[in-house]
């Protein structure tokens, strides 16, 4: 079962990445010095976490065996299970690239690195997989977590996405990391209750739980009882950059099969229950002045192959076309006339932003933080989840009435961009690591466990 869910069995032979046997090598040495010594070491095991160095554009940000990194910079963790394209992903990702350099990012996939998790490999970032998938039926590594952890000495911790909310931030806690944050960013409205329970214990050792609106704040709070001092509101944020193009609008359309004049509508997010895809079939096949309209749906999930069939079914085959995980956000996002968010359940989703951002009139689902973007018949359309007739008549009005459309994307443009860019939300970040650090005491000068940097450095 690890092997099929891309993790690492307990034992067994493994792979070593070229240039990492010499270096793990090396660090078991220092260790096994240090021991005779009589300093007491962490425990190695050559075929587990290496030890995080700095980034060098020469190994395409691989960590160098060159000791730890600054110790006069903040070193914050930022650890999810995976990184596959998402938003989520995608906030970790804009960290890592604008942090100020007061800051010295790492990254850590607790199962396998996906594709942003690449791109911030290629941003010069250091960057590691554990192969791990912890759990109940794993709970084992939760301890190869925390020797991770204890041998990259972070002076931050912040988890994004549910493993890592619950087993990043344990692990992080028994590590004895100074600052551990956890994050949000959906309302869970069948959270299961053990997972409730979980992080109800784990906000004792937590220092704050960043969500990404006011709604999503309420229900955590509720949910998890947790103590509203804790739970601090930084809104999700994009790289405006992201919307650049690459090729003209006509190029993108000719491309899919589309004519110029083809009324097209858009949608990216995973294929999950969550982002309602089905919902949107039902209204693209039985609203009548949506007879011409095409979809053009930008992702990948477990529903890839289901959805397909539900497009079969409703006779939407030549009119709904499936392009898998796109990075050409800013190509797609010319290309069409309208974008869709008809989501079941939400946080505040980066696609709505960007969508946004670069004046597509939206219609998108009345939940969770999307009204605090969106404001009704101003900057877009709102309508109930899972109405597909509401849907479908929001849709069609936009179609009809294109210039209705653009005043909604003209508006949405000139709301979003001040609000929503990436340096307001990095400025609000680092405020709150600041004042953690503050709170705690934090000497960047020293490592966590209280050794001297330069001990570390030396080992």
């Amino acid at each position: 079962m690890a092997a099929a869910l891309g993790g690492r069995r307990a034992s067994g032979p493994r792979s070593t990445a070229p240039g990492q046997v010499d270096e793990r090598r090396a660090l078991c040495g220092r260790r096994a010095r240090a021991r005779s010594t009589g300093r007491r070491r962490p425990r190695c095991r050559v075929d587990r976490a290496v030890r995080v160095g700095r980034a060098s554009p020469h190994v395409g940000g691989r960590a160098e065996a060159d000791g730890f990194m600054s110790a006069h910079r903040t070193r914050v963790m930022y650890v999810a299970q995976t990184f596959e394209v998402g938003g989520a992903e995608d906030l970790v990702l804009n960290l890592v690239r604008h942090l100020p350099d007061r800051f010295e990012p790492m990254v850590c996939a607790i199962n396998h690195l996906g594709p942003i998790g690449r791109e911030i490999r290629a941003a010069g970032i250091p960057v590691t997989a554990l192969g791990l998938n912890p759990g109940l039926r794993r709970p084992w590594d939760v301890a190869r977590i925390w020797r991770f952890l204890r041998e990259t000495q972070p002076h931050i911790v912040h988890t994004f996405l549910l493993t890592a909310s619950l087993y990043g931030r344990f692990a992080a806690m028994l590590a004895r990391v100074p600052i551990v944050i956890g994050s949000e960013h959906n309302i869970y409205h069948r959270k299961r209750r053990r997972h409730a329970l979980a992080e109800r214990l784990l906000m004792h050792g937590t220092a704050s739980v960043v969500v990404v609106a006011e709604s999503v704040r309420e229900s955590y709070i509720r949910q998890v009882h947790a103590d509203p001092e804790k739970v601090d509101v930084i809104r999700n944020a994009v790289d405006w950059a992201r919307l650049a193009t690459t090729r003209t609008r006509a190029e993108v359309r000719a491309s899919l099969d589309l004519r110029p004049d083809q009324p097209v509508a858009g949608m990216i997010g995973r294929l999950t229950e969550q982002k309602g895809h089905a919902i949107l079939f039902d209204a693209l096949a039985h609203t009548p002045a949506l007879q011409n309209l095409h979809l053009l749906v930008a992702g990948d999930g477990d529903l890839r192959e289901s959805l397909g069939n539900r497009a079969e079914a409703l006779g939407l085959s030549s009119r709904v076309h499936f392009l898998g995980v796109r990075r050409d956000v800013g190509d797609l996002l010319n290309a069409i006339d309208v974008f869709v968010l008809p989501s079941l359940w939400e946080g505040l989703p980066l696609a709505l932003i960007l969508a946004m951002g670069a004046g597509v009139p939206v219609v998108a689902s009345n939940v969770a933080g999307v009204p605090e973007v969106v404001e009704d018949g101003r900057t877009g359309l709102l309508v109930p989840p899972a109405d597909r007739e509401a849907l479908g008549r929001a849709l069609a009005h936009l179609v009809m009435d294109p210039a209705a459309g653009r005043r909604l994307g003209d508006s949405a443009r000139r709301v979003v961009l001040p609000r929503f860019g990436v340096d307001g939300w990095i400025a609000s970040t680092t405020a709150l690591y600041d004042r953690l650090l503050a709170a705690t005491a934090v000497r960047v000068g020293r490592e966590p466990n209280g050794a001297s940097a330069s001990a570390l450095r030396g080992r």
